[in-house]
């Protein structure tokens, strides 16, 4: 299997205006990673100016240690062709609201992939990277497409609500997303067309399952073979 896949992560390691510290939560990366790896996928990283990236205190652990060398040598999304890689995923982290809404090398890079028909997935904050994106027509490509992201009650029981740039929720509405959520915490993933969006870190690996489902579809039944 050649099929490459690239993961986009945020380049932003300062949570608002308060002294914390932010970048990617590695375990949504990880978890993704682990399954496309297994799967016999490809797999690379990208952020906004290559090198090091920044990783969220609050999502390291000794377990995920070994995986820190994926964030040390990235891509930076200006380097990067769309016709290179197969799917494209946003990894969470509270990084991303900062830094990938409005990136022009990124913005190009996934409205091109968009129009190849690539897979586009996100996870948690990851839609944050979604939603500036447009289509050929001008439209928002989050308009009238199935989404989810990390919601408003997810954040106000973080007590960041009012340190992010805005809410992904609220923003994925405005953008014409038809949103839709599960409980605070409870996995949800959304798959509508080549698009996959995923609420929380809850189900990371779901993402990849799904991601995985879109690029080696199941083979058809001889009864399918015969009705096309």
């Amino acid at each position: 299997m050649n099929q490459r896949v690239l993961m986009l992560v945020t380049g932003h390691n300062v949570l608002g205006s308060t002294e914390s510290k932010t970048g990617t939560y590695l375990p949504e990366l990880t978890d993704f990673y682990e399954v496309l790896k297994h799967e016999g996928y490809q797999v690379e990283v990208a952020s906004p100016r290559g090198g090091q990236a920044p990783v969220d205190p609050s999502g390291l652990s000794a377990t995920l240690w070994p995986f820190l060398p994926l964030l040390q040598q990235t891509h930076a999304f200006a380097q990067v062709q769309a016709t290179d890689f197969d799917a494209f995923f946003l990894v969470g982290g509270h990084g991303v609201m900062w830094d990938l809404p409005e990136h022009p090398a990124l913005i190009a890079l996934l409205e091109h992939a968009a129009s190849q028909d690539k897979v586009l997935a996100a996870v948690c904050h990851g839609p944050a990277g979604l939603l500036h994106l447009t289509t050929s027509g001008g439209r928002a490509l989050v308009d009238g497409k199935q989404v989810t992201g990390f919601s408003n009650e997810e954040e106000e029981a973080m007590g960041l609500s009012e340190v992010v740039p805005f809410l992904l929720e609220d923003a994925l509405r405005g953008y014409g997303g038809l949103y839709t959520s599960a409980p605070a915490w409870q996995p949800h993933v959304v798959t509508d067309g080549t698009l996959i969006t995923e609420q929380n870190p809850a189900s990371a690996r779901g993402v990849a399952q799904a991601v995985c489902a879109l690029l080696r579809p199941e083979p058809k039944s001889k009864e399918e073979e015969v009705a096309s």
